[in-house]
């Protein structure tokens, strides 16, 4: 029995899905759009995810409503765990000449009164007129014509429902690829299931093989060894040789890695079906194999092992590659 313990940018150990529960796969990869359009304004925000090993998000709003910043960001958290989010908000007025600078009465009144006083000083200077006023510092002003306060709600209840419609885009995209990824996934493993089980169809032959290479091994080596000591075979008795020959069979065995390596693809599958967040513990499942896989190809080097040993090593990458991009 093997059991799993993750640890990553949160430590505890790994959940296990009620039956009935299970929660889809999901790709970290999508882009979703959402429009919204009142009586004088029309709002649009695009989201982009990607590929990360965090959960890293950005926000670009107007400057005059970034007080939404943070419930904003609690409402992509809800929706995705892990990747590069990026979230684009852009609002224009429908009404075309709301946008257009306004005039500041008390600025015109300002600059009316020093005109007044000049004329009081020097009566020969000519009076301003509209368009000199108008181009006067201050007499034009842009922007909302409301408290900030006043602003911010009244676009509130707007921005957090296109954000809403674009984050369900997202979501339904990232489950759609995730449902291809998982149906890529699994056809790797059965990949992976071929292979070890055809090492461990050969194991037994490969044990046998190893024994009489050693044996031959140690005979070569003892007959050089009796032209200098003559009758050194005498000197160690048959039965200390045979166990010793079988001690280093047994440490080149890989039983115990074919064992660890079924029970690693069947933990990876079990949490394909079962899991959500599943790309980091998939990942790290990928390396555990490829740990097992090199230690039976270190531990044994015949023809027949290192064919599926290689191919169990691509295998095992392609699944690396594919895992990257889950969530």
């Amino acid at each position: 029995m093997f059991s799993y313990q993750y640890i990553g940018a949160c430590r505890g150990s790994w959940s296990h899905a009620p039956l009935g529960e299970f929660l889809s796969l999901k790709s970290m990869t999508a882009f979703g759009s959402g429009e919204l359009s009142t009586a004088n304004t029309q709002y649009r925000c695009e989201i982009r995810t990607l590929n990360s090993r965090f959960c890293d998000i950005s926000i670009k709003l107007p400057r005059s409503l970034l007080a939404l910043e943070p419930q904003l960001l609690a409402l992509v958290k809800a929706h995705v765990q892990r990747g590069k989010i990026d979230v684009f908000f852009d609002l224009s007025q429908t009404d075309k000449a709301s946008h257009l600078p306004k005039l500041n009465e008390a600025a015109v009144h300002h600059y009316l009164g020093l005109a007044a006083e000049l004329s009081r000083l020097s009566p020969e200077l000519t009076p301003l007129s509209q368009f000199e006023v108008l181009r006067l510092e201050g007499t034009l002003e842009t922007g909302p014509s409301i408290p900030g306060d006043t602003y911010v709600t009244n676009h509130e209840e707007n921005l957090r429902a296109v954000i809403e419609i674009a984050l369900d885009r997202v979501s339904k995209q990232r489950a759609g690829e995730g449902a291809v990824l998982k149906t890529a996934l699994i056809k790797l493993v059965d990949a992976m299931r071929f292979d070890r089980e055809a090492i461990l169809a050969k194991r037994e032959i490969i044990q046998s093989a190893l024994f009489d290479s050693y044996k031959k091994r140690l005979d070569r080596l003892l007959g050089l060894l009796d032209e200098s000591v003559p009758d050194i075979s005498t000197l160690i008795p048959d039965e200390r040789l045979l166990t010793e020959l079988a001690i280093l069979t047994d440490r080149a065995d890989i039983e115990e890695e074919l064992t660890r390596l079924k029970a690693h693809e069947d933990e990876f599958l079990r949490i394909l079906n079962s899991e959500d967040e599943a790309g980091r513990k998939l990942d790290f499942l990928c390396q555990e194999m490829h740990r097992e896989v090199n230690t039976i190809s270190n531990k044994l080097t015949q023809l027949d092992v290192a064919t599926h040993s290689l191919t169990l090593k691509q295998t095992i990458e392609r699944l690396k590659q594919q895992v990257q991009n889950i969530e």
